[in-house]
């Protein structure tokens, strides 16, 4: 059913297209939509897809196959939903014959979707499944995935097969953009109810791809250095405290969650630059000079910044730099 010519794949063409399928009309009863085995498409709402079929009818039949005392589809699960929706009891289906093997069941579900429109990440994911399901030979499927319209590099489809593995509403995160692919598959790490716990927390606080993975790790790191469950300290109180108030906007809700992370992270780091930012405060700077010390004070260069118009200005700073380099507490900072 699915020959190969000159190293390139090749569809049944239309002639034997027609030898394994023929037109009948189908109970809408007989019809099993909770076998998602061929199912593509990751849109559901079909209210403009029902109104378009009462208007004018059906006019692309779905592709069906007989399986034992039921019909299972290939194609077309929208469109038998919104018949459904309708309210009719049977259609006009192109059936396919029972002896018609997975693979080219497959290569059809995913050719009546990537030729009608651009696929979604977790379609192509889904498009990926198929073929890696149906076809071992992985010549094949990259030929396959070529003829289809899908990225046809093989590393590049080992890694996008792995979003359809995801659950629901961590796929759903990546189409509505809460989450990136990279961080998608950071996920694949963890337990099931962990990964959809950082979504709910990514989601909520709208925080770009590099800070996401920032607050992973430092999750991991408080987990594993603490000896205590993941998703335990996900949800711990001083976590849904911050979330849960209202009179924090979600920028200050992220800046809030990422500080009292760190602080638990690296305790000394963070009493450290807590008792700097304190001696800055009496030296009485001024908007004028800023005293920088390392970050997270992991090195022994600190940055002293001036900011003067003219030769008075900086004549009136030199007190300014007396105090500072007299500064007992000061030294106590500063390597010998």
């Amino acid at each position: 059913m699915v020959s190969e010519s000159d190293g390139h794949s090749q569809f049944p063409a239309k002639r034997s297209f027609s030898q394994l399928i023929r037109s009948q009309r189908i109970s809408l009863s007989a019809v099993n939509s909770e076998d998602k085995t061929y199912c593509i498409t990751t849109d559901t709402d079909i209210r403009a897809l029902a109104a378009s079929i009462q208007q004018l009818g059906l006019i692309h039949p779905p592709v069906l196959k007989h399986l034992h005392s039921e019909y299972i589809i290939i194609s077309g699960f929208r469109r038998i939903a919104a018949c459904r929706q309708l309210g009719w009891s049977e259609i006009s289906a192109s059936v396919l014959r029972p002896d018609v093997d997975n693979e080219t069941c497959a290569l059809y579900a995913i050719a009546d979707n990537s030729h009608q429109r651009p696929l979604n990440i977790v379609e192509i994911s889904r498009s990926f499944f198929l073929l890696s399901a149906n076809i071992s030979d992985q010549t094949r499927q990259l030929m396959y995935a070529s003829d289809l319209g899908l990225p046809a590099h093989r590393d590049h489809i080992k890694k996008i097969e792995k979003i359809c593995r995801l659950p629901g509403r961590i796929q759903d995160a990546i189409l509505n953009g809460a989450i990136s692919f990279a961080i998608a598959l950071e996920l694949l790490k963890f337990e099931t109810d962990i990964g959809i716990d950082l979504v709910k927390l990514f989601d909520q606080l709208k925080i770009g791809v590099n800070k996401q993975r920032e607050l992973i790790l430092l999750f991991e790191e408080i987990a594993l250095r603490e000896k205590i469950p993941l998703r335990a300290l996900l949800n711990e109180a001083d976590v849904r405290h911050i979330l849960d108030d209202a009179e924090l906007d979600r920028v200050q809700k992220g800046r809030r969650i990422k500080q009292y992370l760190r602080s638990r992270r690296f305790p000394l780091i963070i009493n450290t630059i807590t008792k700097f930012e304190n001696l800055v405060s009496t030296l009485k700077l001024g908007d004028s000079v800023k005293l920088i010390p390392p970050k997270d004070f992991e090195g022994t260069t600190y940055t002293l910044r001036l900011q003067f118009r003219s030769h008075a200005e900086l004549s009136e700073l030199q007190s300014t730099l007396d105090n500072i380099i007299r500064n007992r507490d000061l030294k106590k900072f500063l390597p010998e």
